[in-house]
């Protein structure tokens, strides 16, 4: 009978529990390391996703805000929304003389020629225009219809000859007056309001919505047509507005405090900005 030398020998059992005991941690380290490094790689795509979106969000804020009719940004707060509404602008200009009282009414007004063939997407005009009371009902003598403006011009047809632009308002038959002069004679040449809404952590964009003195934003629920709002940013969680209007001084512009604070995977982001409108009426 033949002797089993020790290299023929195999495993005794405590040898096998043992490599499968090292095994099975091995697997288990490896395992967490692979999941921490997967884990950090998506929060760390995610966090790039939240600050690609708020860096989009608040730079089209900043652009439109800027260029809204000075004293026209309100915060609207209704019922499961939180609104920064304002009225953009189509183009300004300088007249040379409004119907103001008691000067006599009048259909037309005429203006220092300017770029008249740009403006575009605007049926209203404002003067002076001191507050949001002003501007949101329309009875106030601060905002008007107009019809046509004549001639249309080009930017190359500017020059020290180019003829007066003669702006014709909505209803010849019903002439009107204004409620007071611009100090700087600007008339300003205005479009549809534009509301951006943050509603069920959704922050929408909306326009061509009829605007009124009283709360009348839209929700995303009863706008109905779907080009007349655009999703801007998912996964907010305000528990307040994010938006505050900090109202102009004879020192500064009006201001626009912007707070967003975005919630993804049990974190919380915040971005803060702030944003100056320079226009005066």
């Amino acid at each position: 009978m033949r002797i089993l030398s020790a290299k023929e020998k195999g495993f005794t059992l405590v040898e096998l529990v043992t490599v499968i005991v090292i095994l099975g941690v091995l697997a288990v380290s490896t395992t967490s390391f692979i999941q921490f490094g997967t884990k950090s790689y998506t929060d760390a795509v995610d966090r790039e996703e939240i600050t690609s979106t708020a860096r989009f969000v608040i730079e089209r804020l900043n652009r439109e805000v800027r260029n809204a009719l000075p004293n026209s940004v309100r915060v609207v707060n209704g019922s499961g929304k939180k609104c920064l509404e304002f009225i953009p602008i189509a183009q300004s200009a300088i007249y040379l003389d409004i119907p103001v009282l008691p000067e006599p009414t009048s259909n037309t007004i005429t203006l220092v020629p300017f770029k008249s063939a740009l403006v575009d997407n605007s049926s209203k005009i404002a003067v002076y225009a001191l507050n949001t009371d002003d501007i949101y009902d329309n009875n106030n003598g601060v905002i008007h219809d107009f019809d046509s403006l004549s001639p249309l011009l080009n930017r190359n047809e500017l020059n020290d000859s180019s003829p007066a632009v003669v702006l014709t308002l909505g209803n010849p038959a019903n002439p009107i007056h204004f409620r007071a002069d611009s100090p700087t004679s600007r008339i300003y040449f205005i479009e549809p309001a534009v509301a951006f809404c943050l509603e069920n952590d959704e922050l929408y964009r909306y326009k061509n919505y009829t605007n009124s003195i009283v709360d009348n934003t839209p929700i995303r629920s009863n706008n109905g047509v779907e080009n007349n709002w655009s999703l801007m940013a998912e996964n907010l969680g305000n528990t307040v507005s994010p938006f505050n209007v900090v109202d102009v001084t004879l020192r500064r512009n009006a201001l626009v405090l912007i707070q967003l604070h975005f919630f993804i995977n049990r974190e919380n982001i915040i971005f803060s900005h702030e944003i100056q409108v320079p226009n005066v009426p």
